[in-house]
């Protein structure tokens, strides 16, 4: 049972949410899973998406023995005096890339990207990409490659938890590294080992006091390869609720659209994977979770409250205004979707 399922009478509270924004497809008809974005400020001032990288099938699905193709395009979204988004590729990434840490610089001048994976190996470097698609080396590389993680900006720090250090690990890394952006020089800070971090494609957010995880995978050997078990567990750490348990996810889930964005009293993430067909055939697949959770970091209660315009994994959750958006993202494994959608919050929620 997906998560969308098992609180589809949920849904009703958010149904009438819908948003009149309208952005339109990103600039490949194919999609993408795992583009790294951020909401900046463009040239003149005004808020814009810029967004690069991904990964998607664009011959054949893999089921039928299509390849995987990572990219390298810088897109960056704006709007006109008349308020019409249309995007324009403004560069390239100088390596291919895709589920990468990423968020916007302090200035929000730029997006910083760190780690992530291409077709053969996972990343450590650490870019910052500007609006006008220029490429610069922002800090010093990640102590060890790391794709798949769940990361956030986190009170002026980037910091990302989990992941794994190569396409071929069995087993998911166990530390949270964080990067002070206002600092880049200082180098990223490694916290110990903890088995409860080790996981890949988590959920992960913060608001000014809480920083919270769970879900996503952890990863063990199986006939000598990457095997993946769902979890359903929340972890936190705070300076309001010491000592507080999680009501925990009502199910397993992996791969929202994340990071958390904060609103409210809680965080909201987007669609996901249960698990329910992990190891079945690709092309029987149902689809991703539409469903919008929201966790309560007050009451610890995740409850989905509305339902995404269409299914969603591994995609960028941005804000603007009172809006939720998402840049492209996974439909069902291999099949990617063009679509950047958008869910007004509630008042309520807000």
């Amino acid at each position: 049972m997906t998560l969308l399922r098992a609180f589809h009478v949920c849904l009703l509270l958010g149904a009438a949410a819908l948003s009149a924004l309208e952005l339109p497809d990103i600039p490949d008809p194919q999609g993408r899973a795992g583009m790294m974005a951020a909401m900046i400020l463009d040239g003149d001032g005004r808020e814009a998406i810029l967004a690069a990288g991904g990964a998607n099938f664009p011959g054949k699905p893999p089921w039928e023995g299509g390849t995987k193709v990572f990219h390298r395009d810088i897109f960056l979204c704006r709007r006109d005096a008349a308020g019409k988004w249309s995007w324009t590729k403004v560069g390239d990434l100088p390596v291919p890339n895709a589920y990468a840490a990423f968020c916007a610089s302090p200035d929000r001048k730029a997006l910083i990207i760190a780690g992530g994976a291409d077709t053969e190996k996972h990343l450590d470097a650490v870019w910052k990409v500007g609006a006008d698609g220029r490429c610069e080396k922002f800090a010093a590389p990640l102590p060890q490659p790391r794709a798949y993680a769940g990361f956030a900006e986190v009170n002026g720090a980037l910091a990302v938890l989990g992941g794994s250090r190569s396409p071929d690990a069995t087993a998911a890394l166990g530390t949270l590294a964080s990067l002070r952006l206002d600092q880049p020089q200082a180098g990223w800070r490694i916290s110990a080992e903890e088995a409860a971090q080790a996981r890949i494609l988590p959920l992960f957010g913060a608001d000014e006091t809480t920083l919270l995880w769970g879900g996503g995978c952890g990863l063990f050997a199986q006939g000598g390869k990457p095997a993946r078990a769902y979890q359903s567990d929340l972890q936190h750490a705070n300076s309001r609720l010491q000592g507080a348990d999680f009501h925990g996810l009502p199910a397993p889930l992996a791969a929202p659209a994340g990071p958390g964005v904060a609103s409210g009293t809680g965080l909201f993430f987007v669609g996901g994977d249960d698990g329910g067909h992990y190891g079945k055939p690709p092309a029987d697949h149902p689809g991703q979770s539409r469903g919008i959770l929201f966790i309560d970091l007050e009451t610890r209660e995740p409850k989905v409250v509305g339902q995404w315009p269409t299914p969603l994994a591994t995609a960028p959750l941005l804000r603007l205004g009172h809006d939720l958006v998402t840049i492209s993202g996974e439909t069902r494994p291999g099949v990617r979707t063009p679509a950047c959608s958008s869910w007004t919050i509630p008042a309520k929620f807000r």
